[in-house]
């Protein structure tokens, strides 16, 4: 990479301040941020230098299925799911997005519906929360997933959820390229100005290709993997320039939409179902303690009090510090904000969830006050990281910026509860780099020696009314 100075209408940093308007890159590292002497090569920018943005929680490969299957998202019935599915060309008819809370009768998509779109190939149609799935005859057929999961497959309509959904989706996609589909994704945010991600559970195809393309020097984003359950013993500290698997990913329940989020009392719109709690705190220590005592991390889905309950238990006998992490933490009593804090684990969040979930109040009657608490625990001394789960959401962080500040698109979201510009950008920047660890640790700063690594954007996100977009600073080209 050679010299560049780069002069632009400012330079913002991590804690979202102006500090200068030229940035001095050698090598690809930061050496001066504010002074302008004669290098071999000057750039002209017409917007903002900020931090690469780190994205703390998503799937990789599941952004690239998303974009090579159907977009689900908007469908208002089942039968739309199913014909926008019939669309996709090749070996599997595969799209995710689907919500039953947007459909015009809130009835799930089955089997024989698929069936009749999708008669002669698998298809799968992934609901938006990754959580639940429906599968036409032959895909079932293929992956035979009641084998493993028996309870969490209903044959008869074809509807997973859980470890059922990851188990097949992945079954699937071996009948495609998985290393394009991990290329399709890393592109996507690198496009968007992303430049680290936290990659979570990883399956081993998503593993191999990612270490592939890292030896080949094609990996355009900086990786840290959180392999799955089934595979982590194998693949830990497997590592290559700009990837490394970092540590484990586990699911201590479900999500919200599939009424699978572990909860202390009952769902409002479905009294007897306290959801799907998958581990204990016994389970998390066992599987979490040697990974933790090897220099690794842990990450724990944890959507439900109940199972957030569970996962506080598990660190307070582990003391992992800000090697652990809880993902989501989407309802969070008081009490459970003070030991979050004391246990000085990573709370990686996800503001877009304050837009999506706007049925959420039908799931919980007043606990939604509970939900999404990014400013409660930010001043009560939380360590927070922001994300976007994509798939689930979408990747581009300044849509990610906008709902943390409290700019949900004209919906109501999360009163009280809206985080200011500055620690969103800092939270989505150095917080989210540290929170993923391995080679992403190292990014989302603005100081010399740090990675030229950036991003940038024509308008000034501090400013009111902003609406992106954010590109990648390439100063390579």
């Amino acid at each position: 990479m050679p010299s560049v100075l780069v002069r632009a209408r400012g330079v913002i940093d991590h804690h979202g301040d102006l500090i200068g308007d030229s940035l001095l890159v050698e090598d690809g590292v930061i050496r001066g941020v504010g002074r302008a002497p004669g290098y071999v090569t000057e750039a002209r920018l017409d917007g903002y230098i900020l931090p690469g943005f780190v994205d703390a929680h998503l799937h990789v490969k599941g952004l690239g299925t998303s974009l090579y299957g159907a977009d689900l998202r908007g469908a208002r019935s089942p039968e739309e799911v199913a014909r926008r599915l019939a669309t996709v060309k090749g070996p599997l008819a595969i799209g995710r997005g689907w919500d039953q809370e947007a459909f015009e009768e809130p009835v799930l998509p089955d089997r024989r519906l698929l069936d009749k779109y999708v008669p002669n190939r698998p298809a799968v149609a992934i609901r938006v929360c990754g959580h639940m799935a429906v599968l036409n005859t032959r895909a079932l057929e293929a992956v035979e997933p009641w084998r493993l999961y028996p309870d969490q497959v209903d044959r008869e309509r074809g509807v997973l959820v859980e470890d059922a959904v990851y188990y097949a989706v992945n079954r699937l996609l071996d009948m495609l390229d998985n290393r394009e589909l991990v290329k399709l994704g890393l592109e996507a945010l690198h496009s968007a100005g992303i430049v680290g991600a936290s990659s979570m559970a990883c399956s081993d195809s998503e593993i191999k290709a990612l270490y592939s393309l890292a030896r080949s020097s094609r990996l355009p984003v900086r990786v840290a993997c959180y392999a799955n359950r089934e595979n982590y013993r194998m693949h830990l500290g497997l590592e290559a320039p700009r990837f490394k698997v970092v540590g484990v990913k586990l699911f201590s329940d479900g999500s919200f939409g599939a009424r699978t989020a572990a909860l202390r009392s009952g769902y409002e719109d479905d009294k007897g179902n306290r959801g799907r709690l998958l581990l204990t705190s016994r389970d998390i220590a066992a599987i979490g303690g040697p990974v933790l005592r090897a220099g690794y991390r842990v990450a724990i889905h944890a959507i439900g009090d109940r199972a957030l309950d569970e996962v506080i238990e598990a660190y307070d006998m582990l003391s992992p510090g800000p090697r652990g992490r809880v993902e989501h933490a989407s309802i969070t009593w008081d009490g459970q904000v003070g030991e979050l804090a004391r246990l000085g684990v990573y709370v990686v969040v996800q503001p877009r969830f304050r837009v999506s979930d706007w049925w959420l109040s039908q799931r919980l009657g007043d606990r939604a006050r509970l939900a999404y608490r990014f400013k409660t625990m930010l001043s009560r001394g939380v360590r927070l990281a922001l994300s976007t789960d994509a798939p689930v959401e979408d990747h581009r962080p300044w849509n990610t910026i906008l709902a943390a500040v409290g700019d949900c698109g004209g919906r109501r979201c999360g009163v009280g509860e809206d985080l200011g510009i500055r620690d969103a950008i800092r939270l989505y920047t150095v917080e989210a780099a540290r929170a993923s660890g391995g080679p992403v640790a190292v990014l989302g700063r603005v100081e010399p020696g740090a990675p030229g690594e950036l991003s940038w954007s024509p308008g000034d996100p501090r400013e009111r009314g902003w609406r992106g977009p954010v590109r990648p600073l390439d100063l390579a080209r």
